[in-house]
């Protein structure tokens, strides 16, 4: 290598870019189940309307003793508590605190259900024997339909709760960008040197003269 030649290095560059902060859980800030929840809550909301309903068809036909229970109300307070649980399970599709309050409706709803299913199942092994037997029967039969229905709603709905929790307690996180830059070349002088003889082991460094030293040999 000449002692005039230069060395060429080649660098690439790495410039970090941080990004906002994304949770991949989130992307539309909607929480994990928003949809099925949705849909439970629209599904439980005509249950409980229905349950209501029946509810009151119920107060205004009775024939006997075991009727005279249904004064107490049971589908319309059931109704009315699956209403509001219907509605909860509508707004828990961001807040975190809907969700909480979707899920304890939901489990206190089921078991609701529950019991209505077995006292309508009861209503319709003994209802044909009073004097609108027909009638209370029908009734009995709807509402074991509706709270069989709403029961398994109800559970699927405070189901699909817990992934929304799980989710909504992570953390956000800041995503680092690397933007590559393109290849250039940086030019940097090479040490001179001379080869010695061969088998010496020595190499002798030579030095560039000086302008000055250069300007007082022509003299001379």
């Amino acid at each position: 290598m000449n002692a005039g030649s230069q060395q060429v290095i080649l660098g690439n560059q790495q410039h970090p870019h941080v990004g906002p902060f994304v949770n991949p859980t989130r992307p539309d800030g909607r929480l994990w189940g928003s949809n099925v929840r949705r849909s439970m809550g629209i599904i439980q909301i005509i249950c409980g309307g229905i349950e209501f309903v029946l509810g009151i068809a119920l107060i205004c036909l009775p024939t006997d003793y075991f009727d005279h229970i249904d004064y107490v109300g049971w589908g319309i307070w059931t109704g009315v508590f699956a209403i509001v649980t219907g509605f909860l399970g509508i707004f828990s599709l961001t807040k975190r605190c809907m969700v909480i309050a979707y899920m304890i409706t939901s489990i206190i709803t089921a078991v609701l259900c529950t019991g209505c299913f077995l006292y309508a199942v009861f209503g319709v092994l003994i209802g044909s024997y009073g004097t609108n037997g027909t009638a209370n029967l029908a009734l009995y039969i709807i509402l074991c339909i509706v709270f069989f229905i709403h029961m398994v709603i109800s559970i699927i709905g405070a189901s699909f709760t817990c992934g929304a929790l799980i989710s909504s307690t992570n953390q956000p996180q800041q995503v680092v960008y690397y933007t590559p830059q393109p290849l250039h070349q940086q030019y940097g002088p090479t040490p001179p040197y001379t080869e010695a003889a061969p088998h010496s082991g020595i190499t002798s460094q030579t030095t560039t003269p000086s302008t000055n030293e250069a300007f007082i040999s022509q003299k001379m």
